[in-house]
């Protein structure tokens, strides 16, 4: 039986590994035995895209990891098949809203993300942050707790903690997991409270992204989902580091740490 969409992961696959190289419409269909017009029609249909549109999307998606870790402008723009610097600013302000020689100094970035086809295909487009060298000296309590069921003792304790401290009220608090042979998770804040400990989490690199939800399992969730869909659709990989989790009143920004 011809499963379409394991066919059209085919041909997202084979995108990401020729990314660099020119692409076409024929050698597309050609491997997955699809005539161009109908490939085209269905791609289009189910993603909203043309085939061009996706593969000109992604090219740039990734541009924007090839900048932020120093490559110049032009040696990028030539990486990416543009004809020039100045085709690519063009194309590159129309995705971000802004120019490359100004990516270090934006508060958002956009990402659109490789399509992995099923039966409900979702929109690829997201807005993250990254920081660089950044660095935290907080103050915590921690608690060793039962990890597949992380989900229920994380707001446990949480609930807990802000009965006790109330400095952890209508203040912007951190919190993570540490997996060092006992599983802990840590409640923090940047200043010191009754009981607490100081740690030092040393510099490194963060993939940031923010979600209107305190709940646990969508924390989880997205976190997982980040990992394996947006980390590496920016070819960035994770450190084996903390992924904290920072509360304010009306969102949860979670900073992946990433190399």
């Amino acid at each position: 039986m011809y499963d379409i969409y394991n066919e059209l992961n085919k041909i997202t696959d084979y995108i990401e590994e020729h990314i660099l190289d020119k692409i076409t419409i024929s050698e597309l269909s050609h491997l997955i035995g699809l005539n161009e017009s109908n490939l085209k029609s269905v791609f289009t249909c189910l993603t909203g895209k043309t085939i061009n549109e996706y593969i000109r999307l992604r090219r740039l998606s990734l541009s924007v990891t090839d900048i932020l870790n120093g490559e110049s402008i032009t040696d990028v723009s030539y990486k990416y098949l543009y004809n020039s610097p100045s085709s690519y600013n063009r194309a590159f302000k129309k995705f971000e809203g802004i120019t490359p020689k100004d990516l270090k100094n934006s508060k958002q970035l956009k990402l659109f993300n490789k399509i992995v086809f099923k039966e409900s295909i979702k929109n690829y487009n997201i807005d993250y942050k990254i920081y660089k060298n950044k660095e935290f000296n907080l103050f915590y309590i921690a608690k060793n707790i039962n990890y597949s069921n992380r989900s229920k003792e994380i707001p446990d304790f949480w609930r807990d903690i802000k009965s006790k401290y109330p400095e952890f009220i209508n203040n912007k608090r951190y919190g993570y997991l540490q997996k060092n042979g006992d599983v802990s998770y840590y409640c923090l804040l940047d200043k010191k409270f009754n009981g607490s400990k100081e740690i030092c989490i040393k510099k490194c690199n963060y993939f940031s992204i923010k979600i209107t939800s305190f709940n646990s399992n969508d924390i989880i969730d997205n976190i997982n989902k980040w990992i394996k869909e947006y980390i590496k659709s920016l070819n960035y990989k994770l450190l084996d580091m903390p992924i904290i989790e920072v509360y304010y009143d009306d969102f949860t920004e979670i900073l992946i740490p990433i190399t």
